[in-house]
């Protein structure tokens, strides 16, 4: 049994104890959360960072080359050489490091720059597509059809291909002639599906695609962002349902668009470290510095900005990018301006505070799976945004990381 499962699968009172340990009562229904803790505060930076690289919240090990073995007494005559390869490989040590702060440092300067005015052609690149994010608005209105949305779907090839994938997966759909459904099949598995599951699906393999292309440049992060986003869709649906007036499907569809600031984050930094790197290389090579510049391409990606940059950028960047699309029947962009400017889950509109909820029981799960946070943290976190045993114990019982309204 997981770490994860042996600790919530334990009787109430292990629970209340982590709850004591943590000295913050449970939340009941009428509780309020006031600010955040710098606990909390500090998981939630944590969870940016473990999204970009775990190793950066582990211990880090001593890196130690010696060039004099520890096994035997080396001679006088071989002594001095390998003290002076050791004194080399140190200058060189030094020399990469203060190139790779220096680097750092510029693609941090330039990513900041970029964000502070995002151009449309950036935008372009490196967001959702404005059409998509029309076919999304549309399946949720009431005129929602197949035939409105398929012109707009089928525009794009990977969203094409990823349908058609899934639906071969699960063998929904039959031709007759039994062989696999091709692209050119998109708009017959749109038609077996019909618009009821089409309106959560086609959201689903939007950001699906979003971050398979982010994950060219970041895969493992752009993969557990992923996965991110599934569970805090799944556990915000399922608390929704619990809340009058809240449509738990919308919710789903809501919560799935919440990281769209870090996938652009992928992106920019990316491009950005490329950019300075290319720059530094240059000037290099102009001044005569050969070996800076052989240094500077062992360098191979700005894991450290990104990890600086993404606690601090991604849920403002979110709202940011939601503002741009012309939703009328998809309340995006004030349910992401809630999360990202609200000072506290007690200030948050009803959708908003399901998805931090839900958002919160996805960073609890994930963090303390690869031990990350501990049962105090972990209570901590769920304490403050009003998480008791009972929705824990209904959150629990939710089937995660599953194709919405498509697998069986």
């Amino acid at each position: 049994m997981s770490r994860l499962k042996s600790w919530l699968s334990k009787e109430d009172k292990s629970i209340q104890s982590a709850e004591q340990k943590s000295r913050r009562p449970a939340a009941d229904g009428d509780a309020k959360s006031g600010l955040k803790s710098a606990g909390v505060i500090e998981t939630e930076t944590n969870f940016y960072r473990y999204l970009v690289s775990k190793a950066s919240l582990l211990p880090q090990a001593d890196d130690f080359d010696s060039e004099i073995p520890d096994n035997r007494i080396l001679l006088d005559v071989e002594l001095a050489p390998a003290l002076a390869r050791q004194a080399t490989k140190q200058e060189n040590k030094e020399l990469f490091n203060a190139l790779k702060a220096q680097l750092f440092q510029d693609v941090e300067s330039r990513v900041e720059n970029r964000l502070m005015s995002i151009d449309d052609e950036t935008y372009h690149r490196f967001s959702i597509s404005p059409y998509l994010m029309d076919a999304v608005n549309i399946v949720n209105t009431k005129a929602a059809s197949i035939s409105r949305i398929k012109p707009l779907a089928l525009k794009h090839a990977g969203l094409v291909q990823n349908l058609v994938g899934v639906m071969n997966r699960f063998g929904l759909v039959k031709k007759s002639d039994d062989k696999p459904l091709e692209p050119k099949d998109a708009e017959l598995c749109l038609g077996f599906l019909g618009i009821e599951k089409i309106r959560v699906f086609l959201p689903y393999l939007i950001v699906h695609e979003s971050l398979k292309d982010a994950g060219a440049k970041f895969h493992q992060t752009s993969r557990k962002i992923w996965n991110h986003v599934q569970i805090t869709a799944q556990a915000a649906s399922a608390l929704a349902s619990l809340e009058d007036g809240l449509d738990p499907d919308e919710v789903y569809m809501l919560a799935l668009f919440h990281e769209m600031g870090a996938a652009m984050l992928l992106h920019i930094v990316d491009e950005c470290f490329y950019e300075t790197r290319h720059e530094l290389s240059r000037d290099a090579a102009e001044s005569g510095a050969s070996e800076v510049s052989h240094k500077l391409a062992e360098i191979t990606s700005a894991v450290p900005v990104l990890d600086r940059l993404m606690p601090m950028k991604a849920k403002a960047l979110s709202a940011e990018i939601s503002a741009r699309y012309k939703l009328n029947f998809f309340r995006l962009a004030p349910t992401l301006e809630d999360l990202s400017q609200s000072m506290s889950i007690d200030e948050m509109g009803p959708a908003a505070r399901v998805i931090a909820q839900g958002r919160s029981y996805a960073v609890f799960k994930q963090m303390y799976k690869e031990e990350l946070i501990d049962k105090v943290q972990a209570t901590a976190l769920l304490n403050y945004y009003q998480i008791d045993t009972n929705k824990i114990k209904l959150l629990n019982k939710q089937k995660y990381l599953k194709v919405p309204k498509v697998e069986p």
